[in-house]
């Protein structure tokens, strides 16, 4: 019995936005970064992630309310759904050596749950001071 390996596509990450904003050159080798780094943890992860927000240019990142330098505008970050447990955030919080090795800075699930039902996981290669961060 062989396993199905879900891998997080490019398609997912710019949800189709990059028709109206086509990715420059640092765009795209931002992209392929960010997808080695959130494919090999999801490798270990070992599980399906569905992305929930990728790539947001323009209109796209004001109408998430999302921080003017957003992680998201670049192609540096992309949120994955979690369960309404939050198990994907405690598994990566139990596994920072994870993150660590594969270049990901995480922001604190205290930033990205609305209980009883919104949880989400915020994983960015963009450096940041701590592994998990506050934005």
């Amino acid at each position: 019995m062989s396993e199905t390996k879900q891998f997080i596509t490019r398609d997912e990450v710019l949800m189709g936005r990059d028709r109206d904003y086509p990715l420059t050159p640092e765009l795209e080798t931002n992209l392929i970064k960010l997808l080695e780094a959130v494919n090999k943890l999801r490798i270990d992860w070992g599980k399906p992630l569905v992305v929930n927000s990728g790539y947001r240019p323009g209109h796209y990142n004001k109408s998430a309310k999302g921080a003017t330098r957003s992680a998201h505008t670049t192609c540096e970050a992309v949120d994955f759904r979690d369960d309404n447990q939050g198990t994907f955030a405690k598994w990566c919080l139990n596994n920072l050596n994870l993150l660590e090795k594969y270049g990901l800075y995480m922001e604190s699930p205290t930033a990205t749950q609305e209980p009883p039902s919104r949880f989400w996981v915020h994983l960015q290669i963009r450096p940041t001071k701590n592994r998990v961060f506050l934005p």
